[in-house]
């Protein structure tokens, strides 16, 4: 005798709104940053192509690389899939390679160090990081008006990212609003960590995520 299981439609309503926040997220933290990156970098090869039209051609066939690695990210999000990148690459792998492609083309200097020795992370946490980060950059190279960067890892007990940089400073408002920040905040309290922005304090922001593993 089979048995048949009614769910509540509400509860399926729930499911289903749940499900379009996740995807709409990783679109606004993954390919948001990616698009982000090569309109950037299409501006300045844009610059380039009067004074140096070789360097334009080169940095146009880095950009073309990264629209099919967008690609790759949305087809990966689509199979409900960790980003291409991450998993190719790992957590720091991934990290370093964004940070090249964007300091690549604009006139930033940002340096990644991990502190320590950080162990093998669940997918889960690697990915919230990795979003994290690149969302907290994208703010920087396109708000914070910022010369220099840093984002530090590692790891006491739990995955702690920082990003500081030495832009203009996110006033109060700003660090509660806004889709991006409220997206890092929510990929940390998903995993029972949290996520806050402050001013620096030299100045700029700095942005400090601590994730949990378990």
């Amino acid at each position: 005798m089979r048995r048949q299981f009614i769910v509540p439609a509400e509860t399926c309503a729930r499911s289903a709104a749940e499900a379009r926040r996740t995807v709409l997220r990783d679109l606004h933290d993954g390919i948001g940053p990616s698009l982000a990156a090569v309109a950037l970098g299409l501006r300045s090869a844009r610059r380039l192509l009067a004074s140096d039209p070789a360097g334009a051609a080169r940095l146009l066939a880095t950009l073309e690389d990264e629209v099919h690695s967008a690609i790759g990210d949305i087809k990966a999000l689509v199979a409900s899939e960790n980003p291409a990148t991450v998993t190719r690459l790992g957590l720091v792998g991934a990290v370093e390679r964004f940070v090249t492609d964007l300091t690549s083309r604009l006139h930033i200097a940002i340096d990644v160090a991990v502190l320590g020795e950080i162990p093998q992370l669940p997918d889960a946490v690697s990915v919230a990081a990795y979003r994290i980060v690149r969302e907290a950059l994208t703010n920087v190279v396109t708000h914070a008006d910022a010369r220099t960067c840093r984002v530090r890892m590692w790891f006491d007990a739990e995955l702690h990212v920082e990003v500081v940089d030495d832009g203009v400073g996110a006033t109060s408002a700003e660090q509660s609003a806004g889709v991006g920040l409220a997206s890092m905040r929510q990929r940390a309290s998903d995993l029972g960590g949290n996520c806050r922005v402050e001013r620096g304090t030299d100045g700029g922001t700095r942005l400090a995520a601590a994730l949990p593993v378990s």
